[in-house]
């Protein structure tokens, strides 16, 4: 409990660091140029609410699929935002009293946390309070599984595998039918941390991770045996703060390279097979990256955006324009860069040129987590469970 509290401390501290008053920050001027439709809005219970909750929601074929931190877990059907069912995972069934309601009440709190997965036909998602659970496609409890430790990220699905991150670095792999425990990686901590954990990625028969010490590595995914861990950068400076080095942001692979950012530290793009170093680059961040062929996108520590040469390392463009603004991580939809703010903002960028294209005003509770897309339309949920489907031509 006294490393939580300090984690929790700590991460209040590097908030305030990067940021200065609401009062000193102005949003840029934006002549709108597109008018992204509102297909459908919906909720989700509470949403994460105040808490530093990466909880996201996820599209899998004509469903939506959302989680309030409480609790709540929802389907919505993609083109006309209808509820097709409600669990809640605070009642030992999710028992049929409890579907439809969306404020509701109870002693205990679930803690639904990091995100939503969709794979071999079921939902996965972790709780800070060490579960680990499966739903059926139709809103069925299928397994609840307890785990040592709490899991801060989305679970990682694929080659027969569900694989969770504990906050403490341990990866778990659980079989996706029976939550059967699988095998376990456990991964040195240092003591003080970023309160957040990076996502797995099962990729080639690999799970790539990242590390609260500033590394990132790859387990063989059959076994869980180590096939290699490298430094994306190493801790400097003289104070703890500036001496964070987490990996808190999902590696992104793109052919045979896989791309890192720490924070305080480097990006740096690596070998899928080996983890020899390609290049490395400056830039600081603990948000999650996206890409689109040949580029990568990355909002850094202080809410700058930058696209960068995933081949090379060479910036092609950057955006200053919400510095300081508290931003979400970039998500690529059709030919934009979208990003969102703390006030509920969200800005769109031609992901060609960074220049801004158009802002909306959404929720005023803001966004905590970057959209997420199926490539024809754009999702984003809000910090108190807003949920609204966006379409562009």
């Amino acid at each position: 409990m006294k490393l939580q509290l300090k984690q929790a401390l700590l991460l209040v501290a590097v908030v305030l660091a990067g940021c200065s008053s609401k009062d000193d920050l102005v949003l840029p001027p934006v002549q709108n140029s597109i008018t992204p439709k509102v297909v459908w809005d919906s909720s989700i219970g509470s949403g994460v609410e105040h808490y530093e909750s990466k909880l996201t929601p996820v599209i899998a074929g004509d469903t939506v699929y959302a989680a309030s931190r409480e609790g709540l877990v929802a389907a919505f059907d993609l083109s006309s935002g209808k509820r097709k069912w409600q669990f809640d995972l605070r009642k030992p069934t999710g028992g049929s009293f409890w579907q439809d309601i969306s404020d509701v009440w109870s002693g205990d709190n679930a803690r639904i946390s990091g995100g939503l997965s969709f794979g071999f036909g079921r939902l996965y998602f972790g709780t800070e309070n060490g579960d680990v659970v499966s739903l059926s496609a139709d809103g069925e409890l299928v397994w609840r599984k307890e785990v040592t430790g709490e899991v801060l990220a989305k679970p990682a699905v694929g080659e027969g595998l569900v694989v969770v991150a504990t906050g403490a670095g341990t990866l778990i792999a659980l079989h996706p039918d029976t939550g059967e425990q699988r095998w376990e990686f456990e991964n040195e901590q240092p003591a003080l941390t970023l309160r957040g954990t990076a996502q797995p990625v099962i990729q080639a028969g690999g799970v790539l991770y990242g590390s609260g010490s500033g590394h990132i590595g790859i387990l063989i995914a059959e076994r869980g045996y180590q096939a290699w861990e490298e430094a994306v950068t190493s801790p400097k400076g003289s104070t703890d703060l500036s001496r964070l080095v987490d990996v808190d942001a999902t590696p992104i692979v793109i052919g045979s390279a896989v791309f890192s950012i720490a924070y305080n530290g480097e990006l740096v793009a690596q070998e899928l097979r080996t983890g020899r170093q390609l290049w490395k680059r400056e830039y600081s961040s603990f948000n999650n990256m996206s890409s689109a062929g040949d580029t990568l996108y990355l909002v850094d520590s202080v809410g700058r955006i930058y696209a960068i040469d995933s081949r090379s390392g060479t910036e092609k463009w950057s955006q200053f324009g919400l510095n300081k603004h508290s931003l979400t991580g970039a998500t690529v939809y059709k030919e934009y860069l979208v990003v969102g703010d703390n006030q509920g903002n969200l800005h769109w960028l031609n992901r060609e040129s960074g220049d801004f294209v158009a802002r909306q005003s959404m929720d005023g509770s803001g966004f905590y987590t970057e959209a997420v897309t199926d490539g024809s339309h754009l999702l984003v949920q809000s910090r108190n469970g807003e949920l609204v489907l966006l379409q562009t031509p």
